[in-house]
C-alpha cells in the first residue's frame, strides 16, 4: 500500500529508523489541550551508514543525469530530495515513492481491476507526489538528512566499477559503507 511504502522509504531519510505508520500525531482540543497522542517507537530497520547510501543512491533517481524522477526535482527547491519510480512489469501501476527530510510520501496511480494506462497517464504518480510535496513544504527551513560518518563518497571506474585510479578514463561518484569499498580498478591500474 502506499502507507507501507512511504513507511518503508522513511528509514533512507532517518538514519535507518523505522517508525511504525500512525494516521495522526496528536489531537488538541480548541485550548491546546491534548486529548489523543500518538507516539511511536521507532525500530532500527538498517544500519546508518546503509541509509544513508540509499538516501544518495535515490537522489540519483531526481538529480542523476538520467534518473527517472527528473521532473520532480524543483518541487522542494531549498533542499535535496530522495526517491523511486515503479511500475507494474504490465503497465498497470504507476508509483511514486520518495522524500525530503521532512517528509516521504508515496503516490500511486492505476485501476481498482487490472487494465492498461492510457500513455497519457504515465506520469501522474509522479506529478501527484511533487504537488503534494509542494504544498507540504511551504515556509519550511532547509534541511538535511542525517549523515553517516561510516559512509564514503569515491570515485569509480564506469568500465569496471572498481574504485577509479588516474588511468580510468571514464569515472564516476559512487557511495559505499567505509567497511565495504570495491577494490581497485584492476584493467587501469597500471
Amino acid at each position: 500500500t502506499t502507507l507501507e511504502s512511504a513507511a518503508a522509504y522513511a528509514i533512507f531519510g532517518n538514519g535507518g529508523l523505522y517508525y511504525e505508520p500512525t494516521f495522526y500525531t496528536k489531537v488538541t482540543d480548541q485550548k491546546g489541550n491534548i486529548i489523543l497522542e500518538q507516539k511511536s517507537q521507532p525500530k532500527m530497520a538498517i544500519s546508518e551508514d546503509t541509509a544513508t547510501v540509499m538516501n544518495k543512491l535515490l537522489q540519483t533517481v531526481i538529480y542523476g543525469e538520467s534518473g527517472t524522477g527528473t521532473s520532480v526535482a524543483s518541487s522542494v527547491s531549498n533542499m535535496r530530495l530522495f526517491g523511486k519510480t515503479g511500475t507494474s512489469s504490465s503497465n498497470n501501476d504507476k508509483w511514486f515513492v520518495g522524500g525530503s527530510p521532512y517528509y516521504v510520501v508515496s503516490s500511486w496511480c492505476g485501476y481498482e481491476t487490472m487494465q492498461d494506462m492510457p500513455s497519457a497517464n504515465l506520469g501522474i504518480a509522479k506529478n501527484q507526489w511533487a504537488s503534494v510535496m509542494s504544498k507540504i513544504h511551504g515556509g519550511l527551513e532547509a534541511k538535511d538528512y542525517p549523515q553517516s560518518a561510516y559512509a564514503v563518497d569515491r570515485y569509480y571506474c564506469a568500465e569496471t566499477g572498481g574504485l577509479a585510479t588516474v588511468a580510468c578514463e571514464s569515472k564516476a561518484v559512487g557511495w559505499y559503507k567505509k567497511g565495504n569499498l570495491p577494490d581497485v580498478c584492476q584493467k587501469h591500474s597500471g
